[in-house]
Order: C-alpha cells, then structure tokens, then sequence
C-alpha cells in the first residue's frame, strides 16, 4: 500500500492508478518449494469469459471441508499455495484463488474484476466440493475478496488475515479522489452472517492493527478478532492453521445451537 504515496507524481488516471495498486509477478519469476506434495493446477472460468489459474489440494477422505485462499495485492497464486500449503493440516482441502492479471492469467485488475474473479472462484469450489463444507480465506486484498463473496453468498465459515476497513483510509486524503477502486470491507463485513475470524498481526507495517477492531466493531455476534501478538502483515500459516480450523468448528457449533 505505501507505493500508493507515489501517485502524487502520476497523471489521474485510472489505468496508472491501478499500476500502483496492484503488483502481480509472473509465475516464471517465482519459485517455490512445497513441503509436501505440489498442489494440482486447474482453471476458474469468469462470467466475463476469462480463464483464470489456479492450484488444489483435494480433501482426504472422510474430510468434506474445503477453503479457497485469496492473495493479497503482491505476488501470485503459486506464492499463496506456498504459503497457504499449512491450511491442509487434518485432511482439509485447499483451492487457491488467482485474479485476472496475476500469475500470467488475462485481463487487468480491478475492483469489481477481482470480484467476478471470487465468484468464479467459489463456483468451482462448489462444483469440487458439491456437498460439503466451503470456507473462505483472504489474506490483505484478498480480505476484500472473502468479505464481498461471504456477504453475497451462503458459506460455512469465513477468515482474513491483515485485512483493512477501506482501500481510501490506507492512503494520504488527497489523494482519495484518485482511487477507481473502493473495497469497502467496513459495509460488507455487515453482511456476513457466517463465523468470521479476523487474524491480524499486532506488528503489521502495512494495515494499522486498528482496522481488524473497526471491522470487528462493524460486524455482528459472529465475528471474532485474534490478535497475532508480535506478527507482521503476513503471519506464517504454519503457527495459526490449526488454530484457525479449531476456531472455524467451534463457531460453527455455536451456531448450530442457537
């Protein structure tokens, strides 16, 4: 977010904009290693007809509970596999998100691209997973990501990690008029009716730990907030998946008694 201050310098437009606000790498430029088996590629197709790469870790059997992983403004899908490979701990199965733009996938991106680019994503989540469990993960712009799809649709149980209240409050005033793009998470948290944990780090350097009690303020009985004590922007997976998936049931039980 903070190469955003450098639109002081660019002509109002909102293709420049954009240029600053997200930041895709090639797969060619990224390796990564899996600490275990790679994940399966396979494709989202958007309603607008773009055909987006993504990766999957089927469930074990016996396992009917699936989460699909949105990244953050930075990076790739094949980055966010490698972080998010954690989330498979106890059999569960992982779906990760790409966006149009990202990871040498067509078209550019934008606010309501990335959202159509969720939908396509939670589509496919449920033609893999048809009769079990979908969850939704977003890390940092993919928190937008989750929260829109989560107050659009019926899931089982939603998280973000580093999420912030609105794009407009992690850059300068003057330069909110610039912005094309809203994510509004502060009005679609309101709307998620589903368990929702927001994971921040108390030592995040991009998005002030503040906005995870904004958000938290904002939503309903359902939301719970974790304060990641000593954690950056990004927390490894690996220290918070189990806890995440234990917070995800017992959410869910306590909805299933009231």
């Amino acid at each position: 977010m903070a190469a955003l201050f450098l639109l002081l310098a660019a002509p109002a437009k909102a293709d420049v904009v954009r240029d600053r606000i997200y930041q895709p790498v090639s797969l060619a430029d990224t390796e990564v290693e899996f600490a275990g088996g790679r994940p399966l590629a396979l494709q989202a197709v958007t309603a607008d007809g773009l055909v987006l790469a993504g990766y999957y870790w089927a469930p074990q059997a016996g396992n009917d509970r699936l989460v699909v992983v949105f990244h953050g403004r930075d990076y790739n899908q094949l980055v966010m596999a490698r972080r998010a490979e954690a989330l498979r701990e106890g059999g569960h199965g992982v779906l990760i998100a790409s966006y149009r733009g990202y990871g040498d996938n067509p078209g550019s991106p934008s606010e309501q691209g990335l959202f159509s680019d969720g939908e396509a994503w939670l589509a496919k989540a449920r033609e893999l997973n048809p009769e079990g469990r979908i969850y939704l993960f977003g890390f940092s712009l993919g928190g937008a990501v989750a929260l829109e799809l989560a107050a659009r649709h019926e899931v089982t149980g939603v998280a973000t990690l580093g999420a912030f209240t609105r794009l407009a409050d992690q850059v300068p005033a003057l330069l909110r008029p610039l912005l094309p793009d809203r994510y509004d998470n502060l009005s679609a948290i309101a709307g998620v009716a589903e368990p929702l944990v927001l994971l921040h780090g108390a030592k995040d350097e991009v998005v002030d730990p503040q906005a995870a009690v904004r958000l938290e303020a904002a939503g309903g009985a359902n939301v719970i907030r974790v304060n990641l004590v000593g954690g950056a922007h990004f927390v490894p997976l690996e220290a918070i998946a189990a806890k995440l998936w234990s917070l995800w049931a017992r959410l869910e039980g306590e909805r299933s008694e009231r």
